[in-house]
């Protein structure tokens, strides 16, 4: 099957949903061992997660929990050099055993040993002589704090009964705190750059931090120790009840920003279907010398409240006569203690009477987007699988009581940072089809991180802390990615009301808030006044980065481009930007249309003179001087197609010469930027990074700008930036098959399709989970059905041609198939709406055209058919309107 890589296989599972069949034995399997900054790692693993928590499975059996409420925390982090195993694992044995087995991967031990890394859960399937288990942990579809496990147990003899099977639901407590860290130092790194001097320098930088205490995991390790485990008294003996207590005074108050979460809730462990006969609270009665020793016969309750190694477990003892099943279920949590209770009776009564397992995939089923093509028909899993891991990476930020998308991977795991607003907005489109709730959740949570000035932040830490860090203090494109975000949902959902709901400045302390209207206007006075303003080109300043955080490392003078540097990436952005706010602010704001109608006329025609015959320039670099003049750049480019401002010549000259230069070369993706050019002491090698690598943000961002000139070239661009596709060219990397990065190394350079790294950043020690992979594709995919929101339209213009497609989405289906062309389209829907359906170029007299099942010769006097397009007027006032959207 395409897009399988060298470590299993794709399989549609038992319940109808795509799932990835990993196989490989990573002890044996060379392909397994993936270069990192510390040396090699056969480490993999898969998210799984709701709107509440998230957990990283491992192919070696270990479930990592991660809560985010209060600052992203690990709960049963695994640590084997402290004898920390994390969590997830069943502890079983027989009268034929003479020690525990866990169901940890060991191909010494199993005979049979099955991994599935699923949408929402992870399967482990193991045989020891006659016994089976299967152990399936997932994340319910919800919104709650919690895992299930299952274990399912069965005597494969024909004749023998299995007596006295004593089993272990177990997970070891490691509470680790992900603090900020700039530069990212973690105890095995050894690598941070490709050139000597950088080398050096980040090894000094590293031994710097730990005279200092800064060390990446030594600080985090520091502040765990901060922490004791209190066992609370329980009357049920179902349940085991540990929480973590700051050992001393907190030094904030729990609902102040904090650069650390003083306050975590409570961890527990409960039997809901079973009987529980032990229960286990200190590693001490499992562990000893870094093995499974059980003291199934401890005692279970505890003289002292305070357990030093803490763990929860939860025993029960079977007898299986030949060919019987048994399960065992036992949910997993981090809660207040007064909501437990509820939680366990909740689910106790869920289990009861579904599989949970086939409950959370109807589910899935109705969240996903799906496009199915006649002649790719693989991009049904890969868009249902992007879909899946959007989702499931959605947290809860408890100091904005706002559920929030991160962006992830080292920036999230190694840094510590959350960030930056114009991901989160590249994300937004996506999530807004999959649940327009959540997207606006996520919108007001971004809203919510603007200060009254108007000043956003690069990136968020700790219990919502506002981070600019040193090399990232002074962004200038973040305004205009925010009003960007706006636009997208209001234009999309229409819920135009959405504009007069006031929102509280950062802090919410000061309680401070505006419109949202209102903060439309304020991103606006940010950006055009000398906060960021214009330069002597009259393009938007470049500041200290605009979407590139790296463009200044290639300025003569980096100091001076900080200062003067012009950016045409925010200037063409603003052409797309202005024209579709306009309409808008004519009505609600029109001294600020009026404002931002002159700006547009100028930045058209500055953007005009940085035109080099091939393309244009990407910035100036403050000292006069252009870069990009010998080399072409994509992003801003992406955003002159989107805008359509270009004649016709010009158009076709940057499509030809982006897919000449950046696009055909390239056997994943498209370029950045080629050729790249020398940086100062090669802190961005050549194809790496920034520096000329490959990046989904900007790749889907280019699929949209083809798909206005070239619609041909778009599909192409939307199958060669698939994970399928990756996994052709590159099956012996494990990441980019399920997930990965934000960005791959360029084939034509060292470590091809790797994920890159550099002083601060390495990217390669945490290559997964970013959502730009996965957000990002979805978005192209919207544009290449050739969806458009305007102030008072919307356009549906397909840009697949020439096959039958369906593209799926709670939002909108679109459907071609053979002679019928079918929308559906749900929308909030507060103000009267245009819908334009572009005539499929089958069109003819006998073609049918349905809207939200209904012919369009049944509301003909809605209907206006011309030449090219269809134009649907809905008015809400309309009866049939009831009947459409309903």
């Amino acid at each position: 099957m395409i897009g399988n890589g060298s470590f299993g296989r794709w399989i549609t599972d038992k319940y109808g949903l795509p799932a990835y069949q990993y196989t490989c034995n990573q002890f044996e399997d060379p392909n397994a061992n993936t270069r990192t900054t510390y040396g090699f790692s056969n480490n993999h693993f898969h998210q799984i997660g709701n709107d509440r928590i998230t957990a990283t499975v491992h192919n070696g059996g270990h479930v990592q929990v991660l809560e985010s409420s209060r600052g992203f925390q690990w709960l049963t982090y695994r640590n084997r050099k402290r004898n920390k195993f994390g969590g997830g694992i069943a502890l079983f044995k027989t009268n034929e055993d003479n020690q525990f087995l866990s169901d940890l991967y060991d191909p010494n031990i199993f005979k049979k040993y099955q991994r599935i890394f699923g949408m929402g859960y992870f399967q482990k399937e193991i045989q020891v002589n006659d016994l089976k288990l299967i152990h399936v942990i997932c994340t319910p579809f919800s919104n709650d704090s919690i895992f299930i496990s299952e274990i399912i147990v069965t005597n494969d003899s024909e004749t023998k009964s299995i007596t006295n099977l004593k089993l272990i639901d177990f997970w070891d407590i490691n509470l680790h705190h992900i603090l900020k860290s700039l530069i990212v130092t973690s105890n095995k790194r050894k690598l941070f750059g490709r050139s000597k001097f950088i080398n050096i320098a980040g090894k000094l930088v590293k031994f710097c931090q730990r005279i200092t205490k800064t060390d990446t995991d030594g600080s985090r390790y520091r502040f765990d120790k901060k922490f004791h485990f209190k066992l609370n008294d329980y009357n049920q003996r179902d349940t085991i009840i540990l929480t973590p207590k700051y050992k001393r005074k907190p030094p904030v108050e729990s609902i102040e920003p904090a650069k650390h979460n003083f306050y975590p809730k409570s961890i527990f462990l409960s039997m809901i279907q079973g009987k529980p006969q032990k229960i286990f609270f200190s590693q001490n009665q499992i562990i000893k010398k870094n093995r499974f020793v059980v003291n199934w016969d401890s005692l279970d309750n505890n003289s002292k409240s305070v357990i030093k190694n803490p763990c929860v477990g939860i025993g029960t003892e079977l007898s299986l006569d030949p060919k019987e099943t048994s399960k065992v279920v036992c949910i997993f949590g981090y809660e207040e203690i007064q909501n437990i209770e509820k939680l366990k009776l909740k689910y106790k009564k869920i289990i009861s009477e579904n599989s949970i397992l086939a409950l959370n995939a109807e589910k899935w089923k109705d969240s996903l987007i799906e496009l199915n093509c006649e002649k790719d028909p693989w991009l049904s899993r890969e868009t249902k699988w992007h879909t899946y891991y959007t989702r499931s990476a959605c947290y809860f930020d408890e100091y904005f009581g706002l559920h929030k998308f991160p962006q992830s991977s080292i920036y999230q795991f190694g840094h510590g940072l959350d960030g930056a607003i114009r991901d989160f907005v590249l994300y937004l489109k996506s999530i807004i089809f999959i649940d327009s709730r959540l997207a606006k959740e996520f919108l007001i949570y971004m809203i919510s991180l603007m200060e009254p000035n108007g000043r956003l932040p690069y990136s968020i830490y700790g219990f919502s802390k506002l981070s600019s860090v040193v090399v990232h203090a002074n962004p200038s494109d973040l305004q205009i990615f925010l009003i960007w975000g706006i636009l997208q949902y209001i234009y999309t959902t229409r819920d135009f009301n959405f504009l007069e709901e006031r929102i509280l400045f950062y802090p919410k302390s000061k309680n401070k808030s505006s419109t949202v209207l209102e903060k439309i206007n304020l991103a606006f006075q940010y950006l055009f006044s000398d906060n960021i303003g214009f330069g002597e080109h009259g393009l938007i300043k470049s500041n200290d980065g605009d979407w590139n955080d790296g463009i200044s490392s290639m300025a003569k003078s980096r100091k001076k481009f900080i200062k003067y540097g012009e950016s045409n990436f925010n200037s063409t952005f603003l052409l797309y930007i202005i024209p579709k706010v306009l309409p808008l602010l004519e009505e609600l704001n029109p001294r600020l249309a009026e404002l931002c109608s002159g700006k547009y006329e100028e930045l058209k025609n500055n953007i005009q003179k940085t035109w080099n015959g091939k393309w244009f320039y990407r910035c100036w670099d403050g000292q006069g001087n252009p870069i990009g003049d010998k080399n072409i750049f994509l992003e801003h480019h992406t955003w002159l197609l989107i805008s359509g401002i270009l004649s016709n010549e010009k158009s076709s000259i940057i499509v030809n010469e982006i897919y000449k230069n950046l696009d055909k070369p390239s056997p994943i993706g498209q370029y950045i930027s080629y050729p790249p050019q020398k940086t100062q002491f090669n802190i961005l090698p050549k194809g790496w990074d920034t520096n000329g690598g490959v990046w989904h943000a900007i790749n889907a961002l280019l699929t949209w700008g083809y798909s206005k000139y070239d619609a041909n070239k778009a599909y192409e661009s939307l199958i060669k930036n698939s994970m399928a596709n990756r996994a052709q060219i590159y099956p012996n990397i494990w990441y980019g098959i399920w997930s990965g990065p934000d960005a791959y190394i360029a084939d034509y350079a060292e470590n091809a399709g790797e994920a890159f790294y550099h002083i601060s950043t390495p990217m390669r020690d945490w290559p997964l989970m970013n959502l730009n992979i996965h957000a990002c594709y979805l978005l192209s995919v919207i544009k290449i059905v050739g969806f458009e929101a305007e102030y008072d339209s919307i356009t549906i213009s397909p840009k697949i041609q020439d096959q039958n497609f369906k593209f799926k989405s709670p939002l909108l289906t679109v459907e071609a198939e053979d002679n019928r062309f079918s929308v559906e389209f749900k929308p909030l829907y507060s103000k009267d709406l245009t819908l334009k359906i572009k005539k499929p170029n089958w069109w003819n007299s006998k073609s049918k055209i349905l809207l939200n099942e209904n012919e369009i010769s049944d509301i003909k006097e809605m209907v206006d058919i011309q030449d090219v397009n269809i134009i649907i007027t809905l008015k809400k006032t309309y009866e049939k309107i009831k009947l459409l959207f309903e």
